[in-house]
């Protein structure tokens, strides 16, 4: 077995931020046709002067048989706009449910039981849902997921920003996400 870190064929790639490798020009290659990686993916190898697209190298000529990925401007985003205002929307939930609490004084046992968790419960799944279908869309556009699926289950707003860097927009939609956010932090303590 060769050892790749010292193969002149060995390759490093950026993901996540991270330099990735050494790897053999064949992992690389699995990698791309994985999409984990794709022609706008920063590698770098022995006797190049500077990290370069992978589409400009030899084994990026895999990535001239596909089509590159849909211009942003043609997405639609209205997944991400719908999560950006999703704050404000789950201020109705919680208003609803202390309704409830309110007139069915008696109830309390229910409410602590099944109705309670409602309250961080919904804000969770849809903002997953929400996030998923978006990745699930872009992966489709001819964008590779990579992290954006991990921040999808995690945290909508850095999914937000995470999304407008990859896709090179303004992030609008997660400063919109924020506005929202305080807007109904506010709205509750009134």
């Amino acid at each position: 077995m060769t050892d790749t870190a010292a193969s002149d064929d060995a390759w490093f790639y950026a993901e996540g931020g991270q330099r990735k490798g050494p790897v053999a020009p064949d992992k690389l290659r699995e990698l791309l046709a994985a999409q984990t990686i794709d022609g706008d993916t920063p590698v770098w190898r022995k006797g190049l002067a500077d990290w370069q697209p992978l589409r400009t190298t030899e084994i990026g000529t895999q990535t001239k048989d596909t089509p590159p990925p849909i211009a942003a401007n043609h997405l639609n985003n209205g997944f991400v706009w719908a999560l950006a205002f999703a704050p404000l929307a789950y201020l109705f939930v919680d208003v609803a449910l202390l309704s409830y609490q309110n007139s069915h004084p008696a109830g309390g046992e229910f409410f602590d039981t099944f109705l309670s968790p409602l309250s961080w419960l919904v804000p969770v799944l849809t903002n997953a849902a929400l996030c998923l279908v978006d990745t699930e869309q872009l992966k489709r556009a001819g964008y590779s997921s990579g992290w954006l699926t991990l921040f999808a289950l995690l945290l909508a707003p850095v999914y937000l920003f995470v999304r407008a860097q990859r896709l090179r927009q303004t992030p609008s939609y997660g400063f919109v996400w924020i506005a929202t956010f305080i807007a109904s932090i506010i709205l509750r303590a009134a």
